[in-house]
């Protein structure tokens, strides 16, 4: 399984998901487990899409009231103290 936990990973995913639930080969079985399956990527797509979005909103008031500290509050505790090390 692949560690890239990017947005454009995650469309890549979505793509391929959507590629195998519109492949004609499969019996009806298999197209069913497939809606079973893109059901679970929406649900959990939904939620990775909407934390992206928190992100983007806390960085756009960050670059309104405080644009000198926007690396300092969005970057991940352990990446500051390892750069000041």
């Amino acid at each position: 399984m692949s560690k890239d936990r990017s947005i454009h990973a995650l469309n890549g995913h979505l793509h391929d998901q959507l590629e195998r639930l519109l492949n004609p080969d499969l019996e009806a079985d298999e197209v069913e487990t497939e809606i079973k399956r893109c059901k679970a990527m929406t649900s959990v797509s939904a939620q990775i899409i909407d934390g992206e979005r928190v992100i983007n909103e806390r960085a756009k008031i960050i670059c309104e009231h405080a644009p000198d500290r926007l690396v300092e509050m969005l970057m991940p505790k352990g990446v500051i103290d390892a750069r000041t090390e």
